[in-house]
């Protein structure tokens, strides 16, 4: 790493008055080059953009997000279901459903057509629908479902087409049946597979929303924060070349390499391409205002100003890349594609950021913040100025630093509440078909009748113990969390014809669950019937039958323990890479701590904040399972750039002088610029809540409460009382704390 500064720059001069960080002979090189060409920079990355746009492939391209990308791999629930088809030709689990529903009730007349159009489909004499189609219906009449919460007044036909046939169409083949149900009564469709296909409609229809609403956002901060209308075209000239690049090339690699990358990440990435370039642009900007204001001329004030941001920038864009390409060990295909994408996302915005913004800033100098740009007025009065000035007394700073902590880890408290879920149906707008068939099944039968759980049982000769499999049957039914069992000596006649349930050596079970199948709560009810499994067998005169169970409620429960596991993998990773490259950056060991110490409580008080906001506030049953993965990598990897932003400016100006003179000195004048850039990233962060769905609702909401707790708690209050009360130890091993050491080391001790 190059020297910074020296120690005799400050000699004669009184701390905070000012004076610019002499900047690295590889900053000031990188500088000259950079404004010596740039004319050329602007028409490069035009002309590389405009080549892009034609030639290489969008997002809209790629496929959308398919069931094996929402769910990990090599989940017992789906070694089950291989077990279970062979065994017995197919499984029970059900992807698509058409529920029919009459409230004032189906009439004898109407179930019998509903039967008949089942039975159809099943024997492939129903016109315009493949061979090999499967239909079973079910009314919740008395004999076919007994825990029904009411009577003849819903139907639900369960359908299963070719495996062959794309998500697509075997969606337009339910809507197909769905319309000849309708004329029987009324019709709608529901499932797993129409849900996340509805998931990514909603987030189609709504995308250019939400890039028009960001686009708006940055505009009115960036102008108002500036003064300028220029200024914050220029930012969303850059956001727009990089999206350009950066959005082509995630959908070029996700095809050329095959990694899942879908669809349904572009408001996300388009998102988070916006924020970080508007991070960016506000550091660049914010320091060639300053120096035109103090009269330097534009060549010279973007020089200065790029050679002594650029370290910075270069390593705090790294920082949030690398930390975002760790949720590649992530089980979750969806989670696991999305996090090299946003980091690429990251790296060619930083690329275009560090060498645009400040070839345009050198063509365009004042005329970039017209009308705003007046004479430089000094700024050392509010309350940022106040409690750096505070912090320079150790007795004021560490009790600072314990409250402000002790503040983040009541927030924090709230995971410990945190339950997690699917949400492919429950998610979606409740005017949705998939919600109102969803709904409509739950009034009529129970919560978990869309997806029953299956049950498989295998011991040598238990095909012919039917009195057993009955009192078995019976004894479920009974366990808290199922409202209905189906089985051998259980099932509907109706189906009989068309299902298998028993074999020699097995024999299987549909269980319906009381709640929504995806659901915390339905997890809860599985967990329960599985811990009482053994006794029951025991007890039914099955004892030594092992058990397997299949189902959308089995895998979600293998889901979101994948998911706490690979938290505690994910975050070792990005953790361990933000320390890394923060001790190389400040050449110490105990101020990266403090910093990831800050940034952990952080994380905390923010998924603590979440879940007393949507679990206990608005009464949702659970959280997103991907939310604390995702939205906690991506505010790890932005509490670690503004770290660096912050710490960096502090590490800078404690060349020779105590550390909490360096405070003083740097902290304010940063944390008003990282202010700027944290609401801009907050609000556009929040534009994803115009996507309906409860995920990115939750997604948004994070991110966005992150990032101000981050921004006006941690980076501006929290860390600069850390550092203070540390003193020159923060910059251990480091030679930086040997020359604060020597400058100053009796006033750093005892204070002014």
């Amino acid at each position: 790493m190059p020297v910074w500064t020296s120690p005799e720059r400050h000699a004669g001069k009184p701390p905070g008055e000012g004076e610019d960080v002499p900047p690295s002979p590889g900053g000031r090189r990188y500088a000259q080059i950079l404004l010596a060409l740039r004319w050329l920079v602007p028409v490069a990355w035009i002309v590389g953009a405009a080549a892009v746009w034609q030639y290489a492939p969008g997002v809209s391209q790629l496929p959308p997000a398919g069931i094996r990308a929402l769910i990990p791999k090599g989940l017992p629930a789906l070694r089950a279901a291989q077990e279970t088809n062979r065994l017995f030709g197919s499984t029970l689990l059900p992807r698509i459903a058409v529920v029919q529903r009459d409230p004032h009730g189906l009439s004898l007349a109407e179930q019998k057509a509903i039967v008949r159009q089942a039975i159809s489909l099943d024997r492939g004499r129903l016109p315009g629908f493949p061979k090999g189609a499967i239909a079973a219906p079910y009314v919740n009449t008395l004999a076919a479902f007994p825990a029904a919460r009411e009577r003849s007044t819903t139907a639900i036909t369960y359908l299963a087409f070719p495996s062959s046939f794309s998500p697509s169409h075997q969606r337009a083949l339910t809507l197909r049946y769905q319309r000849e149900a309708d004329k029987i009564a009324p019709a709608a469709a529901t499932g797993f597979l129409i849900g996340t296909l509805g998931e990514t409609d909603e987030i189609s229809s709504h995308l250019r929303w939400v890039e028009i609403a960001t686009v708006l956002l940055i505009f009115a901060i960036i102008g108002l924060y500036l003064r300028s209308l220029l200024a914050p075209l220029v930012t969303l000239l850059v956001a727009g070349i990089a999206g350009v690049l950066s959005l082509r090339t995630v959908a070029w690699l996700g095809l050329e390499t095959g990694v899942a990358v879908n669809r349904e990440v572009e408001p996300i990435i388009v998102v988070l391409l916006l924020g970080v370039v508007t991070d960016y642009s506000v550091f660049f900007l914010a320091g060639t205002r300053r120096r035109l204001q103090a009269g330097e001329a534009r060549v010279a004030a973007g020089r200065t100003t790029t050679a002594e941001f650029i370290p910075i920038v270069f390593t705090a864009g790294w920082i949030v890349a690398l930390s975002l390409a760790t949720l590649r060990v992530a089980s979750i295909g969806f989670v696991k594609a999305l996090g090299p994408a946003m980091a690429v996302v990251v790296l060619i915005s930083l690329f275009v950021s560090i060498t645009l913004i400040p070839a345009l800033l050198a063509i365009l100098g004042r005329a970039m913040f017209w009308p705003g740009l007046g004479r430089m007025r000094p700024a050392r009065e509010g309350i940022r100025w106040s409690l750096a000035r505070a912090f320079r007394r150790r007795w004021v700073a560490i009790p600072a630093a314990l409250l402000a902590g002790a503040a983040l880890a009541a927030a924090g408290t709230g995971i410990f509440r945190t339950r997690l879920g699917l949400s492919p149906i429950r998610g979606l707008p409740a005017s949705s078909t998939a919600s109102t068939g969803n709904r409509w099944a739950e009034q009529g039968f129970a919560g978990g009748i869309v997806s029953p759980t299956e049950l498989v049982l295998r011991r040598p000769g238990i095909g012919s113990e039917r009195l057993q499999q009955l009192e078995l049957g019976r004894r479920m039914s009974r366990v808290p969390g199922v409202a209905a069992v189906v089985g051998p000596e259980l099932v509907d006649p109706l189906a009989r014809p068309y299902v298998t349930f028993s074999r020699p050596n097995a024999a299987r079970y549909l269980v319906v669950l009381d709640h929504d199948p995806y659901s915390a709560a339905a997890i809860d009810d599985l967990t329960r019937l599985q811990d009482r499994m053994p006794s029951l067998l025991r007890r039914s005169g099955l004892g030594g039958a092992s058990a397997a169970y299949v189902g959308d409620t089995a895998i979600s429960a293998g889901t979101v323990s994948a998911v706490e596991h690979d938290l505690a993998y994910v975050a070792l990773a990005a953790f361990s890479v933000d320390f890394v490259l923060l001790a190389i950056f400040l050449r110490a060991l105990v101020a990266p701590v403090l910093l990831l110490l800050a940034s952990a409580l952080a994380l905390a008080a923010t998924f603590g904040l979440t879940t007393y906001f949507f679990q206990t506030l608005l009464g949702y049953q659970q959280l997103t399972y991907y939310i604390p993965l995702a939205a906690g990598v991506l505010l790890l990897a932005f509490g670690s750039d503004y770290n660096l932003f912050v710490v960096g400016r502090i590490w800078q100006e404690s060349a020779g002088r105590p550390v909490r003179d360096a405070i003083v000195e740097a902290a304010p004048r940063a944390s008003r610029a990282i202010a700027i850039a944290g609401i801009a990233l907050a609000f556009s962060f929040s534009s994803l809540e115009l996507v309906p769905l409860s995920s990115f609702r939750e997604f948004a909401f994070a991110v966005a409460v992150g990032v101000v707790v981050d921004t006006f708690l941690v980076r501006s209050y929290l860390i600069p009382a850390m550092l203070a009360g540390t003193g020159r130890w923060s910059w251990w091993p480091g030679r930086r704390g040997r020359l604060a050491t020597r400058a100053g080391a009796a006033e750093d001790d005892r204070g002014p």
